[in-house]
């Protein structure tokens, strides 16, 4: 009797231990694998970035500060009477004769002796435009090297005398007006107002290391590094009569004024700036004594180096918002308390 095949009850189900099979499922084991690896390879790896990144936002914020606080240093040295200093070896490397192009340049006050020891500010010939057409009038058998060496060493010997150069031309009578007006409205002397109209090679140096520190850390300080280089710049400019580092720290106010309003950060605004000019104040103080005494460039430069670092330390935890803060609470309970004695008898003492 043969056997109905349609009866034979046909296995659908694929066989477990086929080649195929095994193959597959290796492939998705090493698949599963790979993928949590990579996702642990890439966990670690964002944990390690995290970890960099908030290091190196740290040590960025400890250098910050410390840049604000060398630039502190710096500026109150170059504020002090060590610019003159510096001002006299630059000069000894100008040293010589008169040549035509500094007479050129010296041609309207020879001719007119208008100004006196002040001339520079009003003869035309000592602004950089001005002394440009003057060294170029001097002579008509000079080179155009010729002529750019005159200009520079003519520049330069003016710019280390105490004088310096002018920023501008000023009219005489003019000038006077002002001056005078100033003194007796404002008490400003008239050699400091002399002074904020010209810059001389040290003040030219510290205005140069005012735009490096700006530029360094304009995107990158935070508000409180920022205003501790305004406060020290301030200092310095005031102190010094230096124009050229004056424009820069109007400049560098207005940079932090902004960051602090864009942080809602005033009050780091207002100690970092208070720090800034502490440290300047005392490394310009520190100098002075001890030019004072006659001790000689070198151990003025010494003293205001170590004084400035141990000022920058000491205020770096100097918090004048706090200050305040504990000042106006002391004052707000001894309102209170005195209020809260008012109408009492209060025996008297003893005899």
């Amino acid at each position: 009797m043969g056997i109905d095949a349609k009866w034979i009850p046909v296995n659908k189900e694929r066989t477990p231990n086929s080649a195929a099979d095994v193959s597959r499922g290796v492939a998705g084991t090493v698949a599963s694998g790979s993928k949590k690896a990579l996702d642990s390879a890439a966990s670690g790896s964002r944990k390690a970035l995290d970890s960099v990144t908030a290091v190196s936002r740290e040590a960025w914020k400890s250098a910050s500060v410390s840049a604000a606080g060398l630039m502190s240093v710096t500026q109150g040295v170059l504020a002090s009477t060590i610019s003159a200093d510096l001002d006299s070896i630059l000069a000894g490397m100008a040293t010589g004769p008169a040549t035509i192009y500094d007479k050129a340049m010296d041609a309207g006050y020879l001719a007119t002796n208008i100004g006196g020891g002040n001339h520079r500010l009003f003869d035309g010939g000592h602004t950089i435009a001005g002394a440009f057409e003057a060294v170029r009038g001097a002579s008509t058998e000079d080179s155009i090297i010729q002529e750019g060496l005159g200009f520079v060493q003519a520049m330069f010997r003016d710019l280390t005398t105490p004088k310096g150069l002018p920023l501008a031309n000023w009219d005489k009578a003019t000038y006077d007006q002002v001056a005078s007006f100033m003194e007796s409205q404002f008490h400003v002397d008239r050699d400091w107002f002399y002074d904020l109209n010209s810059y001389t090679s040290a003040e030219l140096v510290g205005g140069a290391i005012g735009i490096l520190a700006v530029v360094f850390q304009w995107n990158r300080a935070d508000t409180e590094s920022f205003s501790w280089m305004v406060g020290s710049m301030g200092v310095a400019a005031v102190i010094s009569a230096n124009p050229v580092l004056l424009v820069i720290m109007v400049v560098a106010f207005a940079r932090a004024f902004q960051r602090a309003r864009t942080d809602s950060k005033y009050c780091d605004l207002v100690d970092g700036s208070v720090r800034g000019a502490a440290v300047a104040t005392l490394t310009i103080f520190a100098v002075a004594q001890v030019a004072m005494v006659g001790g000689p460039v070198g151990l003025s430069f010494l003293v205001g180096l170590v004084v400035g670092i141990l000022a920058n330390k000491a205020v770096s935890h100097v918090s004048v918002h706090e200050i305040s803060r504990f000042l106006a609470e002391r004052a707000k309970a001894a309102a209170v308390e005195s209020g809260s004695l008012k109408g009492l008898a209060i025996p008297p003492l003893p005899a």
